[in-house]
């Protein structure tokens, strides 16, 4: 497995899941979410900055989204399953190494982080890289193996001035830019997700999700590299991204010199 979705989240993010469409602020649908045992009330993050205190950010695991999009299409059994594996990855060591780390930034880099932005290489994104690998293995298990349906992750091999196509696990989705801009992913090589969520058995709901890179000892990103195969041609983005500085053009031209 080279890729995984972000493992983190905000209240906002359940409550978006919950219910499309709605403020995300808006305290009801969250309490509604903890009333039916469909979401845990995540891990409060106190930062400190110049040795004082700085604020406080409570961040989710990202389970707590798959909870809430079953407690939405009414599957309570699954919701519940999938909230009670959020707090298990929320009482873990994993996540409580995490919490340390936020703990050393202000509260809206934390919730920057929280929401998808990458940090800088580092014991932090470590330890992120680490939660997103034990999540991913969450949703791996056969009870949750319906759910999975739901995402697809991969790199980022084109971008269009409108949209962005996403290459992984042998097929293709074309994202709108704005949506992959939206969680910090729109540039050649950067891993991005699509959800796409069922509202009833006639529409369906479209997210893009931040994801992150597990295997980071391959090399770089090439286009003539990519898992499925049938490369085709070159994109116009590919070629911003391969090319360098040239060198000078050098023409030897022979020449004679009479006496």
């Amino acid at each position: 497995m080279d890729f995984a979705l972000w493992p983190l989240a905000l209240r906002s993010d359940l409550v978006r899941a919950f219910r499309p469409g709605e403020r995300a602020e808006r305290e009801a649908p969250f309490r509604t979410l903890r009333g039916h045992h469909s979401a845990t009330a995540g891990v409060e993050v106190r930062t400190r900055q110049g040795g004082h205190a700085a604020g406080r950010v409570v961040v989710f695991s990202a389970l707590n989204v798959d909870a809430a999009i079953c407690a939405r299409c009414g599957n309570e059994s699954m919701a519940v399953a999938m909230a009670r594996a959020a707090e298990r990855l929320e009482k873990s060591p994993t996540f409580v190494r995490l919490q340390a780390r936020l703990a050393e930034h202000p509260p809206a880099v934390v919730s920057a982080i929280a929401e998808g932005q990458l940090p800088a290489a580092g014991p932090l994104v470590d330890v992120i890289r680490q939660l997103a690998m034990r999540t991913a293995a969450v949703r791996r298990q056969p009870r949750f193996a319906k759910l999975a349906t739901w995402y697809h992750v991969g790199r980022i091999s084109s971008v269009a001035e409108a949209y962005v196509i996403v290459d992984g696990g042998g097929k293709q989705s074309l994202v709108p830019r704005s949506l992959a801009r939206s969680v910090f992913r729109e540039g050649v090589g950067e891993c991005l997700a699509v959800m796409n969520s069922p509202v009833d058995d006639r529409e369906m709901i479209v997210r893009a999700l931040p994801g992150i890179e597990l295997n980071t000892k391959k090399g770089s990103y090439s286009p003539f590299a990519r898992p499925e195969g049938g490369f085709q041609s070159v994109s116009a983005s590919d070629l911003a991204y391969l090319r360098g500085i040239p060198s000078p053009l050098q023409i030897t031209v022979p020449i004679t010199i009479e006496r």
